[in-house]
């Protein structure tokens, strides 16, 4: 099977890089010059846990992908603004049966997914890998996942057993997700609180438990997000999920997440109204306020107008 990682910054390349070590044909596919241009000339440097590796794994931007490409699977790690572009691109090198695997931050990305393929071939979920871009061609992955897999449609079951049989003997530590909005429910209260609140106090995970006043605005947040899920049928508990980001905080400690990366490290836009903007706009369709939401998605729009991010 022909693999593309459509997105290949720092996870899309660390999720590329534990495939391909396990001898999958990957094509990495990235529309930032300075990535594609240096890993297909010098290889990806990447470390995962720890360990150093030097990858020539073929790369390609996405507006140069060889006409006679085809991929049985592609990957969807793009920002979340970016996805439309990286689907019209990668349109022409999917076919009738090629399966789209999207675990990117943000919610109902699966509606612009399915004008490209059919539902049954979209395969949803969430990961808590972590991983971040030194510099081009030089990325890290950390964590041990797990990655929750699930269908949209009760006949898309067969494909996401061949994503799950292919994440595990790339040890990406697939799940099953049992419900699989709740699992993308979930990882937006991730998102929603240490995302947008580490970029905003340009801290760590750990520094948000530090204090009582972030540990407070997880609290807040979190609230919100789970009052907004139920328009999608989900029904979470909000102390146990407040818990749950707490504990992860803790584990993950040392990272800095995505959102953090983007703006703070690397001056670009942010996708905060794939998180907290979209939570809050969901909410505002079926009259439920979430404005602690809108508030941390105007923050960090004005963090970005302050740095001028691109």
């Amino acid at each position: 099977m022909k693999i593309a990682i459509a997105g290949s910054g720092a996870l899309g390349s660390g999720f590329g890089a534990m495939l391909y070590r396990q001898g999958n044909d990957v094509t990495l596919i990235d529309g930032w010059e300075p990535q594609a241009t240096a890993v297909k000339h010098e290889g990806l440097h990447i470390d995962i846990n720890g360990e150093d590796y030097h990858l020539n794994i073929p790369m390609y931007q996405d507006t140069k992908i060889p006409s006679d490409l085809q991929f049985d699977i592609v990957f969807l790690f793009t920002k979340a603004m970016q996805l439309e572009s990286m689907l019209t691109h990668i349109q022409p090198h999917i076919h009738d049966t090629t399966i789209m695997v999207c675990t990117m931050n943000g919610l109902k990305h699966e509606e612009r997914i399915v004008n490209y393929v059919d539902k049954s071939r979209i395969v949803r979920g969430v990961t808590t890998w972590t991983a971040g871009l030194e510099s081009p061609g030089h990325t890290h992955l950390m964590g041990s996942g797990p990655v929750e897999i699930g269908s949209l449609v009760p006949e898309g079951q067969n494909n996401v057993e061949v994503i799950y049989n292919l994440l595990e003997q790339a040890k990406l530590n697939p799940h099953k997700s049992e419900d699989l909005q709740q699992s993308i429910w979930k990882k937006i209260c991730v998102n929603g609180t240490a995302n947008a609140l580490c970029t905003i106090l340009e801290c760590r995970l750990s520094t948000l438990n530090e204090s009582e006043y972030a540990r407070k605005l997880v609290y807040d947040i979190t609230k919100e997000i789970v009052e907004v899920a139920t328009v999608d049928g989900v029904h979470l508990n909000a102390d146990e999920v407040y818990h749950y980001l707490i504990d992860l905080n803790d584990k993950v400690g040392p990272h800095f997440p995505s959102m953090y990366q983007d703006l703070i490290n690397n001056n670009r836009r942010t996708e905060i109204d794939y998180i907290n903007g979209a939570v809050a706009r969901l909410g505002s369709e079926h009259h439920i306020d979430a404005p602690i939401n809108q508030f941390v998605a105007n923050m960090v729009h004005a963090k970005e107008e302050q740095r001028q991010a691109k």
